[in-house]
């Protein structure tokens, strides 16, 4: 028999078993997570007809006479280069970018997977679709901690789990105080009248802010007479109480009459007087205080309020007040700044009350963060208290961690995803589902956090597809089409060939 018709028999044979992994591949075309499959060719074992021969002294070497006979599969290959991926917006659909693979658990063997197509079962553990397998990862513990050299679990989400309230305990006030806010001052009337029985002068008081809290310049100019002894301008304050101090008497020739006498007392009720008959009123408005209210919580959750207010008693100088909201004042102090409007010194606190059937709040303000510009007032006032909450939902991060989102706004870590990363990854074995599992030259598993050891990022709400390449796949199925085609014509030449030799018996 000819060794042709071997040959070729081998080469249909074989671009069959290519044509089986094509076929496979575009099965495949959008199975998520599916990783796909290359087919190598090798020439098998040839026949030495003659041997090589090496130079003699008089005659060259030749080379040895051989006849292929054949040839068989190389390799089934799996290409493990990355799919594209596909946004799903679903929580539980996980996606690596990058090496790694998703462990998968529940029994005595694990199985590993790109195809992160993750649901949510009744107990909360997060389970593969088609066999309920667990998606496997690190637990955190009651406070959130995540520690990764612990053993493997099945990542179980806890359904219904709380929160429990937490007191205040530091407020954080982060402000500007608005350092030109000042009062405001007029007399009424103004200009006023002094007559001294037969003739009259209009006296007009004008009033300049010198920049100084409280504080005004005034000028006193007189029509239809003259002052003829005091001060015609000073300087006038006022304390935090609202008492008017610094203003001098003087004395009105008036034109065409005699003298009047004007008297400036001092006092909480300013007003210029002849003959201690009040001829102009001071109306003094005190400068605005800046107010903010906050919401705090006891040892039980319950919510209160508490309103702080910032009033200005100088230069650089505020104080604070803190008050329920019942209107008990449970905390008060002072603020001074520098010339720059930079805080120098704080004084007062904590603020201290007792709710009605909670424990004792003892809060401690920080005031590190007020600043004292023109411009106007702003205060923000943070605060470290939580009411109780439930467990509300869940996100997942680049690096896998499972983290819980609260009713009360709160969030937590649950767990962590953990990732596989091998030696050698086409070594890996298919058990189908599209797992792989652990095979003798796959090396064993090296399991880490996502980003972490080589391991690739995590893309939630994404799924890995297919890497099959169809454009390939159809190139390469025209190629094997025609290598089996050509194949198979040498089997019928080499039978024409015996068919000849044959019809010489004839």
């Amino acid at each position: 028999m000819l060794r042709s018709m071997f040959a070729g028999v081998s080469g249909m044979r074989n671009h069959q078993i290519r044509l089986d992994a094509i076929g496979n591949n575009i099965a495949n075309v959008n199975t998520v997570g599916y990783k796909c499959s290359r087919v190598t060719f090798q020439d098998t074992l040839s026949q030495t007809i003659r041997a090589a021969t090496a130079p003699q002294r008089e005659r060259g070497g030749m080379n040895a006479f051989q006849i292929g006979l054949g040839m068989s599969v190389a390799s089934v290959d799996v290409l493990h280069t990355q799919g594209n991926l596909q946004m799903t917006g679903k929580t539980t659909d996980l996606a690596i970018e990058g090496d790694g693979y998703f462990i998968l658990g529940g029994g005595t063997e694990r199985f590993y997977t790109r195809a992160g197509m993750f649901t949510l079962e009744r107990d909360g553990r997060l389970v593969y679709p088609s066999n309920g397998l667990l998606l496997m990862g690190w637990m955190a513990d009651d406070e959130g901690r995540i520690d990764t050299n612990q053993p493997l679990a099945g990542i179980t989400l806890p359904i219904g789990a709380t929160i429990a309230p937490s007191a205040t305990r530091n407020l954080t006030v982060t402000a500007n105080l608005d350092a030109a806010i000042n009062g405001s001052l007029t007399y009424e009337p103004s200009p006023f009248t002094v007559t001294d029985g037969t003739a009259e002068a209009q006296v007009t008081v004008t009033l300049i802010p010198t920049g100084r809290f409280n504080e005004w310049q005034y000028t006193l100019s007189v029509t239809g007479g003259t002052i003829v002894t005091g001060p015609t301008s000073g300087t006038i304050t006022i304390d935090e109480n609202g008492i008017i101090s610094g203003g001098s008497d003087f004395q009105v020739a008036i034109d065409g009459g005699g003298t009047v006498d004007v008297t400036f007392p001092a006092g909480a009720n300013n007003a210029f007087s002849v003959g201690g008959t009040a001829v102009s009123t001071g109306n003094f408005t005190p400068a605005s205080a800046v107010t903010s209210t906050v919401e705090i919580y006891d040892s039980q959750g319950n919510v209160h309020l508490l309103t702080t207010i910032f009033r200005k008693t100088g230069d650089n100088e505020w104080v604070w007040e803190t008050y329920t909201g019942g209107g008990a004042m449970v905390g008060d102090g002072t603020l001074r700044f520098n010339t720059h409007g930079q805080l120098i010194a704080a004084t007062g606190g904590p603020i201290d009350f007792t709710p009605p059937g909670a424990a004792q709040i003892t809060i401690q303000p920080d005031f590190s963060k007020i600043t004292q510009y023109v411009g106007e007032s702003s205060i923000d006032i943070d605060q470290d208290g939580y009411p109780m909450g439930y467990l509300d939902g869940f996100t997942i991060d680049k690096n896998g961690r499972v983290v819980g989102v609260f009713s009360n706004g709160l969030t937590k870590n649950l767990a962590q995803v953990a990732v596989a990363t091998f030696n050698n990854p086409s070594g890996l074995e298919r058990v189908g589902e599209t797992m792989f599992r652990i095979s003798s030259n796959s090396g064993p598993e090296r399991v880490n956090p996502a980003g972490v050891g080589g391991s690739g990022s995590i893309t939630p709400g994404a799924l890995e597809m297919s890497n099959v390449d169809l454009s390939q796949e159809f190139t390469d199925m025209i190629v094997t089409q025609r290598g089996f085609q050509a194949n198979s014509r040498i089997i019928t030449t080499s039978d024409e060939m015996l068919q000849e030799l044959v019809m010489l018996k004839r």
